[in-house]
């Protein structure tokens, strides 16, 4: 039987919308595995300006949790952290999410990184538009996380050393004579 050309028409709209839905599911499918899925990619920087101390310095980097939980209490991201054998972890900004804020999931892995090596936090722009700042960052230096805002720290090594500089996000800060308090030498 031959299709007529309303029908014919129906039948591509029907296939297209089938098509769009089976894309929407496989892109949905995609995010979520890739929001649960944890990694690690190492990069091994050379450059003639670190001091000499520095070489085969270990930086940890976190970033974009978003109060994901990868087992109970975070256990597989601190055994991934723990297995590159960091000199220090650098903690890079929205460990929350600013939509279905939960500081207890963040502060919970803090707590254990701490136990691996010096821990630097620098806010991201979940955590700055977040009513639940000032307690993050109250449970962050409690847990002993060191937290830059606008400053910079010394970080030593067999007296050499480089600096750590904190800059809070610059598009959601709204008095910006505190976004460049630090200067690196």
């Amino acid at each position: 039987r031959r299709l007529g050309r309303k029908e014919r028409t129906r039948v591509k709209k029907r296939i297209l919308r089938w098509a769009l839905a089976a894309v929407l599911v496989l892109l949905t499918a995609q995010a979520i595995w890739d929001n649960q899925n944890l990694g690690r990619t190492d990069y091994h920087v050379t450059d003639g300006q670190l001091p000499e101390a520095f070489d085969g310095y270990r930086i940890v980097q976190i970033s974009d949790l978003h109060n994901a939980s990868f087992g109970k209490d975070n256990s597989r991201l601190i055994e991934l952290v723990r297995s590159a054998q960091p000199d220090i972890i650098a903690i890079t900004g929205d460990m929350i999410d600013s939509r279905r804020t939960n500081v207890d999931v963040a502060l919970q892995f803090v707590r254990e990184a701490v136990k691996i090596a010096p821990c630097y936090y620098v806010t991201g722009n979940h955590e700055l538009r977040d009513e639940e700042l000032d307690t993050l960052l109250d449970g962050l230096e409690t847990a002993g996380v060191t937290v830059l805002r606008g400053e910079r720290i010394k970080v030593e090594r067999d007296d050499q050393w480089i600096y750590l500089v904190g800059i809070d996000d610059p598009t959601l800060v709204t008095d910006k004579s505190k976004l460049y308090g630090a200067v690196v030498a």
